[in-house]
């Protein structure tokens, strides 16, 4: 991720972290993108993590580039390792922040973003300075979950408190749970024309994963993740939603799918 202007990223770096994120493909969570790719164009990936779907993109686009960014160092790290092992030849990854990156004018055909702008407090800040390293007619394709749009079963009370729980907590942290809505016109503002929204949802193969990473969170700051008129001590309120958010992950039939919006923007020829 991609952050510097009082943000945090909520999800953090740790191991349930890395394993959410490895779980995205460029078939499923770049479809939107992958018409407007073809071979030898140049794309910046904006908020990379530990990389795989920065690898999987260079390989649409070789014998062009990715060039992938992240914030946090230990993501790059881990990124150039695994193309290492996959020996992947045309990507490339850097520590740098979405708002300030470091690359001329003009520098890219195409820039993706997935699951970052809802951490963001000034995503018009980082998509101007996306528009200024894309070149005449190139795209921006930004994706971005939408909290208010999530299917879930069964709608047990606790689970339906720990995901609000979460919700609390990326807002603290200067995040936008409901961003995915906003894209389209957060692109026209930073000066994107020709935008394209459309709503998919990501239905998890392991909610257990994604639940247990959502506990863990709201467990690890229990003073931004309580509702502000709560009795109890906050500690203790969201250890019992963090618990109850894993048993429900786990019932027969738990089913979870969130919502994502996904918007494209062009730079004016």
């Amino acid at each position: 991720m991609s952050l510097d202007k009082q943000e945090t990223y909520t999800p953090g770096y740790g191991e349930a972290a890395v394993r959410y994120m490895m779980r995205r493909h460029a078939v499923r969570d770049a479809a939107f993108l992958l018409p407007h790719l073809k071979k030898g164009v140049s794309l910046l990936d904006c908020g990379c993590g530990p990389g795989n779907l920065s690898i999987e993109l260079a390989q649409i686009v070789a014998p062009g580039s990715v060039t992938a960014i992240d914030i946090e160092e230990s993501q790059i790290e881990f990124a150039r390792k695994l193309a290492r092992q996959r020996r992947a030849l045309h990507v490339r990854f850097e520590v740098a922040s979405v708002y300030s990156l470091p690359f001329p004018d003009r520098s890219f055909d195409a820039a993706f973003s997935h699951a970052l702008f809802e951490h963001l407090a000034d995503p018009i800040a980082a998509l101007r300075e996306i528009r200024r390293v894309l070149r005449p007619g190139g795209i921006a394709a930004i994706c971005s979950p939408d909290w208010a749009g999530n299917i879930f079963t069964p709608r047990e009370p606790e689970a339906i408190e720990a995901f609000e729980a979460f919700k609390r907590l990326l807002r603290s942290n200067g995040g936008n749970p409901y961003v995915g809505r906003e894209l389209g016109r957060l692109l026209r503002e930073a000066g994107f024309s020709e935008v394209v929204m459309v709503a998919l949802y990501d239905c998890y193969e392991d909610i257990p994963l994604v639940a247990d990473l959502l506990a863990e969170l709201i467990e690890a700051s229990p003073e931004m993740a309580a509702p502000p008129e709560n009795t109890k001590p906050a500690s203790t309120l969201v250890a019992q939603l963090g618990a109850a958010l894993k048993v429900w992950s786990r019932q027969p039939g738990a089913f979870w799918a969130q919502a994502f919006v996904a918007a494209t923007g062009r730079v004016a020829r």
